[in-house]
């Protein structure tokens, strides 16, 4: 147990600007601190700072580790689809803006259907026409969260055929597909170039059949020639899952980031959740809530998590007010907080509410 010394020493090597390890890092911290507290364990520093905001919205994040491999039943069950942007070729492709991507999980097999728009109808017809291909429905689609696939028409359909649609949260989405897209554009592009005009659309199946007939790095084998049986899915290896975070701990999320942002900038989430799953997978991954006890959908592996300590009674940044009202002869203020979604909003006395 730390005393009450040790962690006031802490939270000052770290916030105190005159110190050279101040907003640096555990390690730094802890070796300023070591010769003062002899007994100074690592974990112990990195404990405390997970009590401080600055520490936990600016950890580092990672990128690239161990994870899930993707994969499905059988053929046809599970398909990531998505949009690949084509407008600045539309004038030379029949007013062709959008290329609907499908890829079936288990066989790699690639279908595509050229849209005009992401309107709601389009998208869903062209999903339809591709279900008739395949000559069966899957059990699960997933894509991003724009609104080409969340709509009216395309919700019609899939309750209609009984298809369960999932968004993953991982800053990834939709890996499979979007790979797929960039080998569908770079071909396009190469043969574009190849024939010194932007029209594809004559040869945009023909350049899909050549995908589907290649090998796929992926399955070791042709998207084609994949059959039913062809691949085990294993048993989930549960042995020596190293599990960091335990139910109740509260946790940021890892702030999805493109290839080129800051790294400076805030990389957590401000918004903070709660363990409420751990699945002893290899690699292990987690289940989340909010605050409120929402689910949070899809999973989450270790090193998209950072620990941290929720306070419901600390002091939150106001992103913007509402409303106001007076409310038993108190003048209040309905405010969104910072990094929380609306339905977090609450009603707040206006004089309590601090300008910094």
């Amino acid at each position: 147990m730390l005393s009450s010394r040790a962690v006031a020493a802490i939270k000052d090597a770290w916030s105190n600007p005159k110190h050279p390890c101040a907003f640096t890092s555990v390690a730094n911290v802890h070796n300023f601190l070591k010769p003062r507290f002899k007994n100074l364990k690592y974990d112990q520093v990195e404990k405390v700072l997970e009590d401080v905001e600055s520490f936990t919205l600016h950890r580092p994040t990672r990128k690239k580790f161990p994870r899930l491999k993707t994969m499905a039943a059988g053929v046809y069950t599970q398909l990531q689809i998505d949009l690949a942007d084509m407008s600045k070729y539309k004038t030379h492709n029949d007013g062709t803006t959008f290329l609907l991507t499908i890829m079936d999980i288990f066989s790699r097999r690639l279908f595509v259907k050229p849209l005009k728009s992401k309107g709601g109808k389009e998208v869903a017809s062209a999903l339809s026409q591709i279900f008739e291909e395949m000559g069966s429905t899957p059990i699960t689609v997933y894509s991003d969260e724009g609104k080409e696939f969340y709509n009216t028409e395309v919700s019609r359909l899939f309750k209609k055929e009984g298809v369960k649609h999932i968004s993953p949260k991982s800053d990834l989405k939709c890996a499979v597909v979007e790979r797929a897209n960039r080998t569908l554009k770079t071909r396009l592009a190469k043969f574009m170039t190849q024939k010194y005009n932007y029209r594809y659309i004559n040869v945009l199946q023909s350049v899909v059949k050549g995908i589907n007939n290649s090998v796929n790095r992926g399955i070791g084998k042709k998207p084609v020639d994949v059959e039913n049986g062809d691949f085990i899915v294993p048993f989930p290896d549960h042995s020596g899952a190293r599990i960091k975070y335990q139910l109740g701990d509260h946790v940021r999320i890892s702030a999805k980031k493109g290839n080129f942002d800051k790294g400076y900038e805030q990389g957590w989430t401000t918004e903070v959740y709660v363990i409420s799953r751990v699945i002893p997978r290899k690699p292990v991954v987690y289940n989340l809530v909010d605050t409120n006890g929402e689910e949070i959908d899809g999973i989450f592996y270790t090193r998209e998590l950072t620990k941290c300590t929720y306070d419901p009674d600390a002091v939150y940044r106001i992103e913007k007010v509402l409303d106001t009202r007076v409310w038993k002869g108190k003048k209040q203020s309905l405010v969104k907080w910072e990094g929380y979604p609306e339905s977090f909003a609450s009603w707040i006395n206006t004089d309590s509410m601090i300008s910094i």
